[in-house]
Parts: structure tokens; C-alpha cells; sequence
């Protein structure tokens, strides 16, 4: 069972995590100036920047919303339990990944 004080550290973390993952969403969907007359590198590369943006953009959603769901389950009391076995997830694992959602067993 994790302790009260691992767990308010997780949640302070979360909370840290949860604002620095917002901005960078923030970031990537504030619109673009664009260029009168751009050349046909600058289209090149502004397209390839928009796939790399994109992609970001949903890596980012997906850890927001693990995140939600960590801040929920701490919430509720079942932070650090496994969603697949029911089992404890560690607390070194949980030290690196707070919203973690699995054991390593179940995680595999």
C-alpha cells in the first residue's frame, strides 16, 4: 500500500506535469502567421512541420489525459493500483511515470 506522503508527492507531481503538458497543447495550437508568398521550400518545410506538430499534439492529449485519470484515481483512493490485475504498481515505477496504469506485469 503506498503511503499517504508518496502519494501527495505523486499528486504535486502530476499537478507539475499536468500544467507543463497544457502549455506545450497551447503552444502547438496557437495558430501560425503565415508568409505572403511563400516559396516552394518554405511549403515543403511548413508541411513537414505540421505532421511533426500534429503528432506532438496527440502525444501530448494522450499523457493529458493519463494524467486526468491518475489526478481521478488519486481522488478516489485507487491511485497505484493496476487496472488489468488489481495489483500494487510500484512505487519506483510510479516514480518515473506517476499516471502510470499497470503493474510491470500487466504493463508488458
Amino acid at each position: 500500500m503506498l503511503s499517504k506522503d508518496f502519494i501527495q508527492k505523486m499528486k504535486t507531481k502530476l499537478e507539475e506535469e499536468r500544467r507543463a503538458v497544457a502549455e506545450k497543447i497551447l503552444k502547438l495550437k496557437k495558430p501560425e502567421v503565415d508568409e505572403d508568398n511563400p516559396d516552394l521550400d518554405d511549403l515543403g518545410h511548413d508541411a513537414a512541420d505540421d505532421i511533426l506538430e500534429d503528432s506532438l499534439l496527440s502525444v501530448h492529449e494522450e499523457i493529458l489525459e493519463k494524467i486526468d485519470n491518475a489526478l481521478a484515481r488519486i481522488a478516489d483512493g485507487t491511485y497505484g493500483v493496476c487496472l488489468k490485475c488489481g495489483k500494487q504498481v510500484g512505487e519506483e515505477d510510479l516514480a518515473k511515470e506517476p499516471w502510470a496504469e499497470h503493474c510491470r506485469v500487466c504493463g508488458k
